[in-house]
């Protein structure tokens, strides 16, 4: 991913509190979970739908700090959803952070 893509990834990410983005997440969100979990029902597509939307402030708080673990676990699991790029995030945190006891 070059550096512009990274750039506009990550301020998709810094200005989901605007309407208009949130609204827009909330749709990929949704159209995700349907295009993934639709043939288990629609209580599967609410269970993925409400933890990708439980991930993003969490994802949002750790981009602030790990602008470049959060970029890049965006760009790579995006597509798997924002729960995937939260769990991404959380274990390279917890990884640089043992690396640094070293």
């Amino acid at each position: 991913m070059n550096k512009k893509s990274r750039i506009l990834l990550l301020a998709s990410l810094l200005t989901l509190s605007s309407a208009n983005a949130e609204e827009d997440v909330t749709q990929e969100i949704m159209d995700r979970c349907r295009s993934s979990m639709g043939e288990y029902g629609a209580a599967m597509v609410k269970a993925c739908v409400d933890r990708d939307l439980k991930a993003l402030p969490e994802i949002h708080k750790y981009a602030s700090q790990f602008n470049a673990i959060v970029s890049r676990c965006t760009a790579q699991m995006r597509e798997y959803g924002f729960a995937m790029v939260l769990a991404c995030a959380e274990r390279d945190i917890k990884a640089e952070e043992a690396l640094s006891n070293y």
